[in-house]
């Protein structure tokens, strides 16, 4: 029996070493497999990161390709801005070298110190009538100004932009042309100069400087005192022009293109060596532009030369602008 116990026991302890050696071949087995995926995982982690590495590097090349066109770019531009800037100056200087040419030929052709001086202007335009005047003043070569109000429509549109093309000179004389409107208030005929001043330079791309009070520098209809008008001009660095002769067209009465004629004569001698001759161009006044060709002929053979109103026309005022402050 003490044998067989033993053997027993023996064969007890055999098999308890055996598990004891399989579970540490296990634990071997599961050890080298965990290391197997750790290293796999780590391969795997290090393969991303080259290639993420790699896409950068990349983009970071391209982005830097993309930085030196852009500066190459900045640079080519800042020469063409030179460049450009270079070239305007060049035909700002041969604007200003042809403009004084042009005044210097103008001061021959019309500025003759021996003759008196005639300025025709027209008020209230443009109408059906302006295209026989403009014609009548380019078969004479002469040219003239034009006190504008805002008339619509697609003809007049051409008339503003032909009178500014055969270079006559353009001006604005209201908006409306109603006296209750215009001068209600000062801040009522500013509104009416702004409006007429931006109709004429939407028309013809020319931002008029010249003005023409309805009724005049010293007419007693405005609700406005006039001189705080003037002085809104004066600031507005505007100037503005009355008539020391008019052909009497806008007297109430009709009369004929002969007897126009003979009433422009009249007071055209009366008022001086520099006159600003007062007509009007409204589609009542056909009388008007028909006298105009006998009245041209007579003016010249008086010896007066027939100019458009300028920077260099002496200033025929009812009421002065230096008088007020």
């Amino acid at each position: 029996m003490g044998l067989v116990s033993i053997r027993r026991e023996g064969d007890k302890m055999t098999r308890q070493e055996e598990r004891i050696r399989a579970r540490r071949r296990q634990r071997r087995r599961q050890a080298r497999m965990v290391r197997r995926v750790v290293f796999g995982v780590c391969l795997f982690i290090i393969l991303i990161l080259c290639i993420y590495g790699h896409h950068n590097h990349k983009r970071v090349l391209s982005l830097q390709s993309e930085i030196d066109r852009l500066e190459q770019q900045l640079k080519k531009s800042k020469s063409d801005s030179n460049d450009l800037k270079k070239q305007l100056d060049e035909l700002q200087k041969e604007l200003e070298q042809k403009q004084q040419e042009l005044d210097k030929k103008e001061a021959a052709l019309y500025d003759d110190p021996n003759k008196p001086n005639v300025y025709m202007t027209f008020d209230d335009g443009p109408s059906s009538n302006t295209d026989t005047i403009l014609d009548t003043l380019a078969a004479n070569n002469i040219r003239a100004t034009f006190f504008c109000i805002a008339q619509k429509g697609e003809a007049n549109e051409k008339r503003y932009q032909r009178i500014v093309n055969e270079g006559h000179t353009i001006g604005m004389h209201s908006y409306t042309h109603e006296y209750g409107t215009v001068y209600a208030s000062l801040e009522s005929f500013e509104q009416d100069v702004t409006q007429i001043s931006d109709y004429i330079f939407q028309m013809t791309g020319v931002r008029p400087k010249y003005y023409r009070f309805p009724g005049g520098s010293s007419n007693t209809v405005s609700k406005v005192p006039m001189k705080e008008c003037i002085r809104y001009l004066n600031q507005s660095g505007l100037t503005y022009f009355d008539w020391n002769a008019q052909n009497d067209d806008a007297t109430g009465k009709s009369y004929t293109a002969s007897q126009l004629v003979e009433h422009a004569m009249k007071n055209v001698k009366m008022a001086g060596d520099n006159v600003v001759l007062l007509m009007h161009d409204e589609q009542t006044k056909t009388a008007t532009a028909e006298a105009l060709p006998t009245l041209i002929k007579r003016l010249k053979n008086a010896g007066y030369d027939i100019l458009p109103i300028t920077d260099k026309t002496p200033l025929v005022q009812h009421v002065s602008k230096d008088s007020v402050s």
